[in-house]
């Protein structure tokens, strides 16, 4: 066969056009996420984590842990336990692209300021970034619930949190419950965005 110049030209739009609308089809099972993790993939659930916006490796791994047992979540044992890796893929996709939005739990002014002074002493901007919006395989923290920060943080202190980052671990050990929660009210003020 002979290609001419408008046979190629035929073949790179087609070949965009296909590539952008795979780009905007959203796989199947993020509606099944949206139910518990709230509109848009904003919680407004306590103790539910807003999963919008959070970076895509990061997403990637956290379902893969799931599916496999390494961090047992039975919440979404029964969603992640039958997913293909290209169908985890696909959500991550999705997920990372939907725009984040900061928790509507009131943040006290107070304890932010004083746990941004301790997340500068804890270097939690080192891995998280200085905007908390994550990176690769660390979540984004900024504009995340409180009560779900306090609970993970103290979970990763307490060693009650299976499949975990030792790193992470390592960072909050020896905080008290007050530290905690003013690491908790610092990220939740910060922009998602």
């Amino acid at each position: 066969m002979r290609l001419t110049s408008s046979t190629v030209a035929f073949a790179l739009f087609a070949g965009a056009a296909a590539a952008q609308q795979a780009a905007t089809e959203q796989p199947p099972q993020l509606e099944t996420c949206l139910g518990c993790h709230g509109e848009g993939g904003n919680s407004r659930t306590p103790l539910v984590p807003s999963i919008a916006g959070q970076p895509e490796f990061f997403i990637t791994n956290q379902l893969i842990y799931m599916r496999e047992g390494v961090r047992p979540t039975p919440p979404m044992t029964p969603f992640v336990e039958k997913l293909t890796d290209a169908e985890i893929e696909a959500l991550a996709r999705a997920i990372a692209a939907l725009p984040a939005a900061r928790s509507e739990e009131v943040v006290d002014a107070g304890l932010a300021a004083r746990g941004q002074k301790l997340s500068e002493q804890l270097r939690c901007a080192s891995c998280h970034l200085p905007n908390l919006h994550g990176q690769e395989q660390m979540p984004r923290l900024a504009g995340q619930r409180i009560d779900y920060m306090t609970a993970a943080m103290q979970a990763y202190r307490d060693s009650q949190r299976p499949g975990a980052d030792p790193m992470m671990s390592n960072v909050v050990v020896g905080l008290s419950d007050a530290d905690i929660a003013t690491l908790a009210h610092f990220a939740a003020s910060r922009d998602p965005r």
